[in-house]
């Protein structure tokens, strides 16, 4: 009776884990129906075969995880880091107390249920912690989830979590003292080893992660200077033409042939004047934007919509200089925006963009209007992770562009449909 009870208690530091890490939230029916589920299940395996029975406990709460996300192996992840930090801290604790007072202690049941609210209250202050570091890295960990690194950190959780299954649930069983003497202190140290594996994986990662995002930076930075010299050189050529173009207008005028003049005009020369400014010449107008980052990556998406024929309309009219909010998630968001921009209005029959940076008293609003085609699905609808009108695993950017900004108290995404545009409005305060 008394293992039972142990077992019901574990159950519900596992659900406070589970909610603190779990970037996926429940509401209190479906954490009741999680409990039956795994009190139900457990009974059953506990009745068959008693070692089998804590797997209940352990993976129960995956078939919740996969109905929040549809993606089985991120499910797994999340209850392997649950139950590990359940581990882990109970053994260090069990570990430290034992070193201190001896094994004896754990005789007391009173010492034992103190020892146990130990536990719980440093499983639920860690898993806090661990819970807002996946928030916070959430969309990071998403979009490299496939790297080589994050796979070997997966590879490594479980096989520790196999490891220290086995342990618990398969190496004399029925001997809670062997288990407690024997391999509290290896798992330990086994732990904080994989820990340290773990976390320097992500930073390496991270900072792998960091060195590709500024080399997209300095190439598209280089496209923008590319198109920046073949304009100088428009304009040499130009510069060369202009005596040729003004003498070709003078017989005209000597002859007082007013019509000839106005057909050679419209025909020869203010071609001229549309195909120079259709182009390159709108680069120009980025000379306002003194952040590297951002300049070379709306350049780079407006020489891309150029090149596909879109026309791209730019308002700049004042320098920007200052915007708070951290640059990597700024060029993130923005380039979601524009993506979806140039996506949707290459389908649209106008096919134009416009993009705006507009510098107020304290703030700074960056503005992306694009025409579409066909009707636009409801706003609730398109910030929904895994919503796309071009099919599977095409949903992920503006879920992830609201979950960037909802961390930011200074920043506000705006958006809204006219008749012939979808606009967002990402308003970023400087204060």
């Amino acid at each position: 009776m008394e293992y039972h009870f142990k077992v019901l208690l574990s159950v519900i530091v596992m659900l406070i884990t589970f909610r603190n890490i779990s970037p996926y939230k429940f509401n209190i029916k479906e954490y009741v129906i999680m409990i039956v589920t795994i009190v139900s299940i457990y009974i059953l395996l506990f009745l068959f075969e008693p070692r089998l029975a804590q797997i209940a406990v352990y993976f129960t709460p995956v078939f919740f995880l996969y109905k929040k996300n549809n993606k089985i192996i991120r499910s797994f992840i999340l209850q392997i880091i649950v139950c590990l930090v359940i581990i882990f801290v109970d053994n260090f604790t069990s570990s430290v107390f034992s070193k201190i007072f001896g094994e004896k202690i754990f005789l007391s049941t009173l010492v034992y249920y103190s020892v146990l609210s130990i536990i719980s209250l440093i499983v639920y202050v860690l898993s806090k912690f661990i819970g807002k570091l996946l928030m916070r890295y959430n969309d990071f960990i998403f979009e490299n989830g496939k790297s080589k690194y994050f796979i070997l950190i997966n590879i490594l959780l479980v096989l520790s979590f196999g490891l220290f299954y086995v342990i618990y649930n398969w190496v004399n069983f029925y001997d809670d003292g062997y288990i407690s003497e024997k391999t509290t202190l290896p798992i330990v140290v086994y732990g904080s080893i994989m820990i340290i594996i773990c976390i320097s994986l992500f930073f390496v990662l991270k900072k792998e992660a960091k060195f590709k995002y500024k080399q997209i930076q300095l190439d598209n930075l280089e496209q923008y200077t590319n198109n920046l010299e073949n304009l100088y050189m428009d304009m040499r050529k130009f510069r060369h033409d202009y005596i040729n173009i003004i003498s070709s207008m003078a017989a005209f005028i000597e002859e007082k042939d007013i019509k000839g003049l106005e057909e050679h005009f419209n025909k020869n020369i203010y071609p001229l004047n549309n195909k120079m400014n259709k182009n390159n010449y709108k680069l120009g107008l980025l000379k306002n934007i003194k952040l590297p980052q951002i300049k070379g990556l709306i350049s780079g998406k407006v020489i891309r919509a150029q090149e596909l024929g879109i026309d791209i309309i730019i308002d700049i009219v004042e320098p920007i200089t200052i915007i708070k909010m951290d640059i990597i998630d700024l060029s993130r968001c923005l380039g979601i925006i524009l993506d979806n921009a140039i996506e949707s209005a290459l389908e649209s029959e106008k096919k134009v963009i416009d993009v705006a940076l507009i510098n107020k008293i304290s703030s700074v609003i960056l503005v992306v209007a694009n025409t579409f085609k066909g009707d636009i699905p409801a706003l609730s609808k398109l910030f929904k992770e895994g919503f796309s009108t071009k099919g599977e695993n095409r949903g992920l950017g503006l879920s992830n562009c609201k979950d960037m900004i909802g961390k930011y108290k200074n920043i506000s995404l705006d958006t809204s449909i006219s008749d012939v545009q979808f606009i967002q409005e990402i308003t970023v305060s400087n204060k």
